[in-house]
């Protein structure tokens, strides 16, 4: 089933993002389309009124969590020097419907 996830956090910035994505691909965010994890069905990010959130949708929470332990959570340890904030943890959400236009 697909999921929702949802992370964001004051401490988090358009400038973490950035870096963090520079880390993963190895340069400036976005990533490109045919460097998406797998799994990723939609991605978004952008400022929130407290802080920089991201959503996308994932094929599984599986899917996230593997890109997690694999490429995300250590490129945000790397960039903010030390474990992401408690209060940044993943949010899942199950989506029961889903359209993406054409």
């Amino acid at each position: 089933m697909a999921v929702g996830v949802l992370t964001g956090a004051p401490e988090f910035t358009k400038q973490i993002y950035d870096d963090v994505t520079e880390k993963m691909f190895g340069h400036p965010a976005p990533m490109r389309e045919d460097e998406a994890p797998e799994g990723l069905i939609v991605h978004s990010a952008g400022p929130g009124e407290q802080g920089y959130y991201v959503y996308d949708i994932w094929e599984s929470r599986e899917a996230f969590e593997r890109f997690m332990e694999e490429k995300l959570g250590p490129a945000l340890a790397e960039v903010m020097g030390g474990p992401p904030p408690e209060s940044g943890a993943p949010q899942y959400f199950p989506i029961d419907v889903l359209v993406i236009p054409n």
